[in-house]
């Protein structure tokens, strides 16, 4: 993205001005002065949160094939016109992953300038190249390669880092535009006008139609089945950009961590939705009769006893997880889960060996299912894990063979699991946690099957505004009478006590995940905020007239 035309503020300035020219912006405290110059740029700090997002995605390739190549090959290459920070970020990420021990002893300051999620994403990627570097004597030497090019023990070493940024900085300021009077709005061609109302405290100037496509290129994310979201920062987006972003393929707009002056313009009637990331699923461990009592209507019994009934012949086991059970039973996983349309690979072939090596295998169970004619065979099954910290039992990683499903095994599979949880003594069974956008990506099916159970959603993971420019492709699922269903999202009640909370940990600099502002780490425990209190669904209707299951306890808006 290009850099915008942005005066330096007074902060800035005073970082600039207070270290001596021979260490340029960097000095003898490299990163807290490079991450000051983030705060003073919303370019580089764009530029470098891309970087994290690809550092991450690199270091989830396994051993055999990881590399650090995307990131020292954008140091190399000339930096291209949209993004003029690149080679400085990437080179700025690469050597943070190299140097774990700067990310722990820096850690408020990426914090601040960049924000919690991306400190987190830095450390995992770390962890995870060091734990892989063993195996692969090609990443040793990139690693080592990366920390020579940027040693921040060394302070010579980074004259050249200070040098560079002090140039990019000034380079930036003089392109081309910089002094134009006033922001401008995107896409209006010669008739653009200054979007002065806009403009408040905390935001960023309006983009021109060239930045607001490098701002697109840089930070969206087309999910597995090809959604195409744009992450903006707190500040960024701007309302009149909606016609741009639609012309340029946008389907959803996402505002990560909004600040409550955000929350007070941009409102829900208007589409803009306040919701988590993530929503997780959650029940009480009970008995099955205490279930069948719950489900209340005779029909709904009959059903369930019926389908559990159907799967009573299957072989099944639930035990402790092994290296070799988890390995006979991924390529079920692979086949089932992964190859299918969309599929994404959460969990790899190797990762009960790796707990086991590690002494972390304990508190992971597997239910298998068998082929009947072959008992040695597994056909299906899930992965599950026991929650001490937050008093839960989660089912994790599901996965069937065709045969299977027309028993319909989700039932056997929570009957089983519940057991298993009430045996171990967890107050709560949960089943996971899905991306908090059914009708594309996720099922209506799969929301239905969950609230059917008789489970409660609850926010997880960092909260965001949503807006949905483009309906048309979960407008284009359709059910065999050809009918679609339309989408379907869990948001959260402005008017909740989470949300207070969460401006409040927004302003104080340091902001939490939704799950630590419910008031508990335990569901159900009485301290924790009330799913009514907190949860509403907004589910955006197609043209199937049947009704929608959803989750009792909560209000739900059809429109």
């Amino acid at each position: 993205m290009m850099a915008m035309a942005t005066p330096l503020s007074a902060f800035a300035l005073a970082v600039l001005l207070s270290v001596p020219s021979a260490a340029g912006v960097v000095g003898r405290a490299p990163l807290s002065s490079a991450l000051s110059m983030a705060q003073a740029s919303p370019a580089f700090q764009a530029s470098i949160l891309a970087q994290v997002q690809q550092v991450a995605s690199l270091s989830g390739q396994p051993a055999a094939t990881i590399s650090l190549s995307p990131l020292t090959a954008a140091v190399a290459a000339p930096a291209p016109a949209a993004d003029l920070w690149r080679p400085e970020a990437a080179r700025l990420v690469a050597a943070l992953v190299a140097q774990p021990q700067v990310l722990s002893r820096h850690k408020e300051d990426i914090r601040a300038a960049l924000g919690e999620q991306a400190y987190e994403r830095l450390t995992r990627s770390a962890s995870r190249f060091a734990a892989k570097a063993p195996a692969s004597p090609a990443l040793q030497e990139q690693l080592a390669g990366v920390r020579r090019e940027l040693d921040f023990e060394n302070p010579a070493s980074v004259e050249g880092l200070a040098s560079r940024l002090n140039s990019l900085f000034e380079n930036t300021r003089a392109q081309p535009g910089a002094a134009e009077a006033g922001p401008v709005a995107a896409g209006e061609g010669g008739t653009r006008k200054p979007l002065v109302s806009l403009v408040r405290p905390g935001e960023t100037p309006a983009m021109s139609p060239s930045e607001l496509e490098g701002y697109v290129a840089e930070r969206s994310v087309v999910t597995p089945r090809g959604m195409k979201r744009v992450n903006f920062a707190s500040g960024d987006y701007k309302p009149a950009y909606d016609a741009a972003l639609r012309r340029l393929g946008v389907d959803l707009v996402v505002i990560k961590a909004p600040s409550r002056a955000e929350l007070a313009s941009f409102k829900e009637e208007d589409g803009y939705h306040f919701k988590s990331e993530y929503q997780r699923w959650v029940m009480t461990t009970r008995t099955l009769e205490e279930h069948k009592t719950a489900l209340g209507k005779a029909q709904r019994v009959r059903q369930f006893e019926n389908q559990l009934a159907a799967s009573a012949n299957i072989p099944t086991r639930i035990v402790p997880l092994t290296v070799e059970d988890y390995e006979r039973w991924y390529p079920v996983y692979e086949d089932e889960v992964v190859g299918k349309p969309g599929g994404k690979r959460n969990v790899a072939l190797d990762f009960a060996r790796k707990q086991a090596e590690k002494g972390t295998l304990e508190g992971w169970y597997g239910l298998f299912y068998y082929d009947s004619v072959d008992p040695t065979k597994i056909v299906g099954g899930v992965i599950m894990k026991a929650w001490p910290e937050r008093g839960m039992f989660v089912l994790g990683y599901a996965a069937y063979r065709p045969a299977l499903k027309d028993v319909n095994p989700s039932v056997r599979t929570f009957a089983e699991s519940m057991g298993l949880a009430r045996r171990l003594g967890f107050p709560v069974l949960s089943f996971g946690q899905d991306t908090n956008f059914f009708g594309y990506d996720y099922s209506l099916g799969l929301m239905s099957n969950k609230a059917g159970f008789l489970l409660t959603p609850y926010p997880e993971d960092e909260l965001v505004l949503m807006k949905v420019l483009d309906g048309s492709k979960p407008a284009s699922v359709k059910n065999g009478q050809g009918k679609t269903g339309g989408y379907f999202f869990f948001g959260v009640k402005r008017d909740s006590p989470v949300v207070e909370r969460y401006l409040q940990s927004k302003e104080s600099g340091a902001p939490k995940e939704a799950q630590d502002l419910l008031g508990s780490q335990r569901y159900f425990d009485g301290a924790v905020v009330p799913a009514g209190e907190t949860v509403v669904g907004w589910h955006y209707k197609g043209d199937d007239p049947n009704p929608l299951r959803v989750p009792v306890g909560i209000d739900v808006n059809e429109l």
